[in-house]
């Protein structure tokens, strides 16, 4: 599996592409949100971008979601519409856009098990806005991208037992209260949920209010010895070796 982080950032502060990353497996490949440009600069990525996952509808992850769709009616390369799963209407957020009528979309009523190639489940996480954390496993490796979310049991138990966990880092330890309110995590609360789900690799993105080399910092202490942390950044590659 290879995963290809094409923004790393949150809302606030600017600086950087938010949250966008494509991932390809033995079975093919799929985007998961779409916050970023740097993905239009790859015309073949959105050619074969008809298997989109959105983790939730807050601008900082959907914020070119139109833009592709658009892109792909363009593209001789592109063959059917694009495929969306996420927790709530695309169709919604479509005719919010005054864009109801542009074609070549369709979204998945349910989460489906077995998608693309890969197969997939989701549960719910803490944010205020309705948001998935995803299981992907393509094969070989499984992974679990959280979305935006804080801490939870429920959330531990779903990860548990993955290869690989990507998750954000939005917010500092002396904002916890901010952060339980917010829907996201602090230092302590990503070592929390590693140390519990024991991925072989933890990886930290979407960086709200620290910078991912002091994020990192602050979260390696507190992580059990046997997890390797990977800080992503905007236009990171992780391959991830089969053997995992």
């Amino acid at each position: 599996m290879k995963i290809t982080f094409l923004g790393t950032r949150g809302g606030y502060p600017m600086g950087g592409q938010t949250s966008c990353a494509r991932i390809e497996g033995n079975c093919g490949s799929l985007i998961i949100d779409l916050g970023s440009t740097l993905l239009f600069e790859h015309p073949d990525w959105v050619a074969e971008a008809d298997h989109v996952l959105m983790t939730h509808l807050h601008p900082d992850h959907i914020a070119h979601l139109a833009s592709l769709v658009i892109a792909r009616l363009n593209l001789p390369a592109a063959e059917g519409d694009v495929s969306f799963v996420a927790p709530e209407s695309i169709r919604d957020y479509m005719q919010f856009s005054g864009l109801e009528q542009v074609p070549g979309w369709r979204q998945k009523e349910l989460v489906p098990s077995e998608w693309g190639g890969f197969t997939l489940s989701a549960i719910q996480t803490r944010h205020p806005r309705k948001n998935h954390a995803y299981r992907i496993y393509d094969g070989n490796t499984t992974l679990v991208w959280t979305g935006d979310c804080s801490y939870s049991e429920e959330l531990a138990d779903f990860c548990a037992g993955t290869d690989v966990l990507v998750c954000e880092a939005s917010m500092k330890e002396e904002h916890i209260d901010n952060a339980l309110e917010w829907g996201h995590m602090t230092p302590g609360m990503f070592a929390r949920l590693m140390n519990e789900a024991q991925p072989a690799l933890a990886v930290s993105t979407h960086y709200t209010e620290l910078e991912p080399a002091d994020f990192a910092a602050i979260v390696r202490p507190l992580l059990n010895e046997n997890i390797e942390l990977v800080t992503a950044f905007d236009g990171f590659e992780l391959v991830i070796p089969v053997t995992m």
